[in-house]
């Protein structure tokens, strides 16, 4: 930490700085001066009221006169600060008002702390402590330059050295009393410097992370729109090109070898447009906030995804569904959720066996909706689970058949099942298998549907 005696921070972030700080300062006088203002009129109150031996105190008389003025002026200070808050934005030369309110506050507080140690005191040099307890108070509560604050030490020095022979007459006890002046006041200096250069610390990093993160916000929506423009571009090509393959294929006059390389060009463009449409399901995703949604009947639209599962797949894996006797309702985008489903089937069926199986299952507990997908194939080993979620996940991993994945999936499925107002978790244990669970809230099924 730069610690700021007698410098200033740097010319880039002064005046940002300078405005923030007096923005607190003039809260600080707000607060202050309502608390000041109570405490004197406490004091009035009780010197009026009750039998307290006021009169005992020395100089009882201008310490009750400098009551009542002090009485009077900490409301000036506070309406004061109220009304530059109120309008601190729109004019300049009520922000620079407001920093003189701020000085005169400290020299009001500075003062009378000052003034109560001459009054109620035989000798201030023995009992300071009132005027220390205000040099401490301007010093930690207020953040202010130091050529101000060395404006504050020299002015308070020159009233307390014009004061004391009035109350101290002796020559020797004066200059003693100027003396733990000075030494209080070096003291009110070095702490203040201490705590302006804590904050002004604390307000460049603060500064500096706000930049970063409007970098890093801006840089994001840039990908996200670089991304989603250039996957969307890709799509014609590999259109292209999937068509003229499947129109060659369907010629009776290419041969086999040549059938065979067209069917690798076919799985090449279905792996290309799935990683497309996963790029730009990502892009999507991180662009809205909310998704529109209608109320659904889990039991119908879960096997119906799973028919056309059965109905398309092209390997031996077998995919069931297990369901609720009774209708389950909630409310789900319907393109988003079959995107959740079509992920998580197709991952089981990547990790699992020609003679294994995939269970889609729906159940509610305790008045909560949970879908379980399910595969016995290789399972998760225990270091890749926490990172299974991530975006380009290191938990990526080709499938049993060599497939293979730039994990992007999963983050998809946690990214939709959150904005859905669910959560899904995970529990896989090595050769004997995986279950993904989606957890979400269901709705009573005469809720109306909305959109």
């Amino acid at each position: 930490m730069t610690v700021y005696f007698f410098t200033r921070i740097n010319q880039a972030s002064r005046a940002a700085f300078r405005s923030y700080c007096t923005r607190q300062n003039l809260r600080t006088v707000k607060t202050i001066s309502l608390i000041y203002f109570l405490i004197n009129l406490s004091i009035r109150i009780l010197g009026t009221f009750t039998n307290l031996p006021f009169n005992n105190i020395n100089h009882a008389d201008e310490l009750s006169r400098a009551n009542m003025i002090s009485t009077l002026i900490s409301p000036l200070f506070y309406f004061a600060a109220v009304l530059l808050l109120n309008y601190y934005e729109r004019n300049r030369l009520l922000t620079k008002l407001g920093h003189v309110l701020v000085i005169l506050f400290a020299m009001f507080v500075i003062t009378n702390g000052m003034r109560v140690t001459f009054f109620a005191m035989h000798n201030p040099r023995n009992t300071l402590v009132m005027y220390l307890a205000a040099l401490m108070l301007a010093g930690v509560f207020f953040t202010i330059e130091y050529y101000e604050t060395l404006i504050i030490a020299v002015v308070t020095s020159v009233i307390f050295m014009l004061v004391i022979p009035t109350y101290q007459p002796d020559f020797s006890e004066q200059l003693l009393n100027n003396v733990v002046s000075f030494v209080l006041l070096i003291l009110y200096f070095c702490i203040s410097r201490y705590l302006f250069s804590y904050r002004a610390d604390n307000y460049l990093k603060l500064k500096a992370i706000e930049e970063k993160n409007i970098e890093i916000e801006t840089g994001s929506r840039l990908k996200n729109e670089i991304l989603g423009i250039v996957a969307h571009d890709l799509r014609n090509p590999l259109t292209a090109i999937y068509t003229l393959a499947m129109m060659m294929k369907d010629d009776s006059t290419i041969n086999a070898e040549n059938q065979e390389n067209l069917q690798m060009i076919k799985a090449s463009c279905d792996k290309a447009t799935s990683i497309i449409n996963d790029l730009i399901e990502t892009a999507h995703n991180d662009k809205e906030n909310v998704f529109d949604i209608v109320e659904v009947e889990l039991n119908q639209y879960l096997l119906k995804i799973v028919d056309e599962w059965v109905k398309n797949k092209t390997d031996h894996t077998n995919i069931l569904y297990y369901g609720t006797d009774t209708p389950i309702y909630t409310h789900i985008n319907m393109e988003k959720m079959q995107r959740v489903m079509d992920n998580l089937i197709s991952n089981a069926i990547k990790f699992s066996g020609e003679s294994e199986r995939v269970e889609v299952k729906l159940h509610n507990a305790d008045g909560q909706i949970f879908i379980d997908v399910k595969d016995f194939g290789m399972g998760i080993p225990d270091r890749l689970l926490p990172y299974i979620f991530d975006r380009f996940s290191r938990a990526s991993r080709r499938g049993i058949r060599g497939e293979e994945s730039v994990g992007l999936g999963l983050s998809i499925v946690k990214q939709i099942v959150e904005k859905h107002g669910g959560n899904i978790s995970v529990t896989s244990a090595e050769k004997l298998g995986t279950t993904f669970t989606i957890h979400m809230t269901p709705v009573r099924s005469n809720t109306k549907a909305r959109q």
